[in-house]
């Protein structure tokens, strides 16, 4: 074997502490501002889901979400979530994980939804390779690319998972165009993303006041 060959090696088999991987995941998203999403929505199983939907996310902060039925849903940083349909339905992405950019705000998300930091391993993911945070074992793992660390799964402790696929660019916003939602029992939810722009987003956007209907807060 070459010279070249071996170093080639070791790098695709050196493996980072999963908290060093978090460390640089929060330097890459440093600058993340927040994000405008709309989506079109399709529910397989679900005949009176949403067909559109507008995503506001802040990445300390939090985010709303509206639909095309008059759905609303506002939540903090670590979701907890009021709406017009509580519990929220299982088509409404978590993009928490896509978000984040400060490291304490990621190491909370990961802890809640039992990921274990002290186990990381490589894997395949599409035509690359992937740090597993919590190995493709554990009950909560984390899927980012690597080199780049654009986040391509999530597995959950309650066998939920969601998939970021085809990342491109729109505008100068990198981001998966399509999110895939499932469950124990197959696809819940496919979510084609159709514009991302930076945005304006305050604390006070993310009121519970704004669940009202528009004409409701003129009164």
């Amino acid at each position: 074997m070459s010279a070249l060959a071996a170093l080639t090696v070791l790098w695709l088999g050196y493996i980072l502490p999963g908290d060093q991987v978090v460390t640089q995941l929060a330097e890459v998203r440093a600058a993340q501002p927040p994000l405008r999403i709309e989506v079109q929505v399709s529910s397989p199983r679900d005949s009176s889901a949403a067909r559109k939907l507008t995503l506001e996310i802040h990445p300390e902060l939090g985010g709303r979400a509206a639909d095309d039925q008059g759905g609303r849903w506002i939540w903090n940083i670590g979701r907890t979530i009021s709406g017009t349909q509580v519990p929220a339905p299982a088509w409404l992405p978590d993009l928490e994980p896509l978000m984040l950019r400060r490291e304490g705000d990621l190491r909370s998300w990961l802890a809640t939804d039992g990921v274990n930091l002290g186990a990381n391993e490589l894997a395949r993911c599409g035509e690359g390779d992937c740090w597993v945070l919590g190995t493709r074992a554990g009950p909560g793992q984390v899927w980012l690319e690597k080199p780049g660390f654009e986040l391509r799964r999530v597995v959950r402790s309650t066998s939920e998972s969601t998939a970021f696929d085809q990342w491109q660019e729109f505008g100068k916003i990198r981001f998966p165009a399509k999110i895939e939602i499932s469950d124990a029992k197959g696809v819940v939810a496919t979510l084609t993303v159709q514009s991302v722009n930076p945005i304006a987003l305050s604390a006070a956007d993310l009121q519970p006041s704004w669940l009202q209907p528009p004409a409701a807060r003129a009164r």
